[in-house]
């Protein structure tokens, strides 16, 4: 599940870059727009949903779980680790552009090897994460995020930036796999098993994480 909510975000660059460079600049829209409508009639079809009203008294507010700080520090470290690739979605192709002289499909395609890596690493990680003990593998992750985007500005053509991103995107899929389901084991440990709250500021955390490093 993860896997599937950031490859949406990170295969949109060379999904654009393709559309953009071969078809026009609306098609990607028009194609996304028709996509998500057929999603959404195939939902009402297969999972058919409905409102389901039950009484949760020991569920925790939102408020006790935001001031949690184990809880901030799990969030913290997912928007953190999003913050690199949303600080290259519009950074990225400007320095291309420049140094390397690229063209619209390759800006697009030098996101496909973090797409790629993330799907690999939030898979690795889900399970090994459990074995090895979440925090150190967010912490492996993160120090590895923050290599790969210091060797970033140094590529000077489009080959040598496959590796510093592929290296990027696996790691941010180190810490999104292991801190997502660390967020539901401290709902366990330190509230009530009822985790849509925590999901819910997984989420947050996540979005939070492409908002501002998109704006930086």
């Amino acid at each position: 599940a993860l896997g599937g909510l950031a490859m949406g975000v990170l295969i949109g660059p060379p999904f654009g870059g393709f559309m953009y460079e071969f078809v026009g600049k609306t098609a990607p829209f028009l194609i996304l727009a028709c996509l998500a409508l057929a999603d959404g009639c195939l939902q009402l079809l297969v999972l058919q949903p409905g409102v389901n009203k039950m009484e949760e008294e020991d569920a925790p507010t939102l408020k006790s779980l935001i001031i949690d700080p184990y809880i901030l520090i799990a969030s913290g470290a997912i928007i953190f680790a999003n913050m690199g690739i949303a600080m290259l979605e519009p950074s990225l192709p400007i320095h291309m552009m420049d140094v390397m002289k690229s063209e619209n499909l390759e800006q697009g395609l030098a996101f496909l090897p973090a797409s790629i890596s993330y799907a690999i690493g939030t898979n690795i990680f889900g399970p090994l994460g459990h074995r090895m003990g979440r925090w150190r593998a967010s912490l492996i992750g993160m120090a590895v995020i923050g290599l790969s985007l210091m060797v970033v500005p140094y590529a000077t053509s489009f080959h040598l930036l496959m590796f510093p991103m592929a290296t990027m995107g696996f790691a941010i899929g180190m810490v999104d796999s292991s801190m997502m389901p660390e967020l539901g084991n401290l709902v366990d440990l330190r509230h009530a098993a009822v985790y849509g709250g925590v999901y819910a500021i997984g989420d947050i955390a996540f979005c939070l994480g492409f908002a501002v490093g998109t704006e930086k």
